[in-house]
């Protein structure tokens, strides 16, 4: 059987981008104990740019929370 997902189907909530943010840090908790330097560089971009857009979404989501 093949697997059905819709690219993009997931709302871009705050708590989706923290889940994301939890497998990078795993990801790059593994990348350090093995010793990938680079890798782990790439992955702190990355979580980086996903932490700015965590605490955007999170203010965005509070202040349409309050005002409705």
């Amino acid at each position: 059987m093949r697997n059905k997902y819709t690219f993009g189907g997931l709302d871009r909530h705050s708590v989706n981008i923290l889940r994301l943010i939890s497998e990078l840090e795993g990801s790059y908790q593994l990348l350090k104990y093995m010793g990938f330097k680079e890798d782990m560089d790439t992955l702190d971009e990355m979580k980086q740019r996903y932490y700015k857009l965590y605490f955007k979404t999170s203010k965005e989501e509070r202040h349409s929370s309050s005002a409705g």
